[in-house]
Order: structure tokens, then sequence, then C-alpha cells
């Protein structure tokens, strides 16, 4: 009966953390879309600089 109890705890426990890794797959992709807009704005802008130059 303890073992019992003492293995569904851990079942909950392990996929509460799997469900808690699902927030850090969505934070990373937004950072690298984040990053990427601004790395194109800068490459815009300097050809831009260039054009005029």
């Amino acid at each position: 009966m303890l073992d019992k109890n003492r293995m569904n705890v851990r079942a909950k426990s392990e996929k509460a953390h799997e469900e808690e890794k699902a927030p850090f797959i969505g934070t990373w992709f937004s950072l690298g879309v984040v990053g990427g807009v601004i790395f194109l704005t800068y490459i815009l802008l300097f050809g831009f600089y260039f054009a005029r130059v």
C-alpha cells in the first residue's frame, strides 16, 4: 500500500516536471525570433547606411 502510494507520487511529480519543460522551449524559441528580428534590422539599417555613402 505504501509503495503503491509512493509510486503514484513519483509518477505525478515526473509528469509535472515534464510539463514544466514545455514553457522553456517556447521561451528559447521566442528569444530566437526576437534575436533574429534584431539582427535582420541591424543588417537592413547597415545596408541603408552604406547605400547612402
